[in-house]
């Protein structure tokens, strides 16, 4: 018994949709290499793992940038001793948690006094954390972050060289901005 030609058609376009949904040939070779966010071992993967790889890396690659656009103020707003009130540059690149933290640390530096001379707020590396998620966050990265050639002072008081410290970063999206929404951190001897 002929199939009629409209039943022909919509099995030769369920197949289709079937085959472009279907899980890579395991008879197949993998042809694409994939590294894993957290810097281990690379792989041979199939074109859907590299391409969750690439939308990942571009994830870390802009949270890299954000960090360092926030670590960039957050070294100006401690040479001019802090700011009363959140700058556009904080607004763009934190939220939640951790821009009502910057913002407190800024103030007591403003109630202080307190300015950061000399030396730099030097980024020594940054680690993927792609098993680390806080308060929602989509990205993770650790990085450590070594202030001691700064001194910090302030009015009446003998300068003090700057910490060295790592903090892991969380990162969410607030509309299509990613920025910085909680850390932890911890003082480190060298990075």
């Amino acid at each position: 018994m002929a199939l009629a030609k409209p039943a022909l058609l919509c099995l030769a376009l369920a197949a289709t949709l079937l085959t472009g949904c279907s899980q890579p040939d395991p008879t197949g070779q993998p042809t694409y290499l994939c590294t894993p966010s957290d810097g281990s071992t690379p792989y041979s993967c199939y074109q859907v793992q590299y391409d969750v790889q690439v939308k990942e890396d571009k994830l870390y690659a802009e949270a890299e940038t954000v960090y360092r656009k926030f670590l960039a103020e957050d070294e100006r707003i401690h040479r001019v001793g802090g700011v009363t009130e959140p700058t556009p540059v904080l607004l763009e690149t934190t939220t939640g948690n951790f821009a009502e933290n910057a913002m407190t640390n800024f103030r007591t530096l403003k109630e202080a006094q307190a300015t950061a001379v000399g030396g730099e707020f030097k980024i020594a590396w940054f680690k993927r954390e792609p098993r680390d998620s806080l308060d929602g966050s989509i990205a993770a990265l650790t990085v450590c972050t070594d202030t001691s050639s700064v001194q910090m002072g302030s009015k009446g008081k003998a300068p003090k060289p700057g910490l060295i410290i790592e903090t892991t970063g969380y990162f969410i999206r607030v509309g299509e901005q990613l920025k910085l929404t909680a850390s932890m951190f911890k003082e480190v001897t060298k990075c």
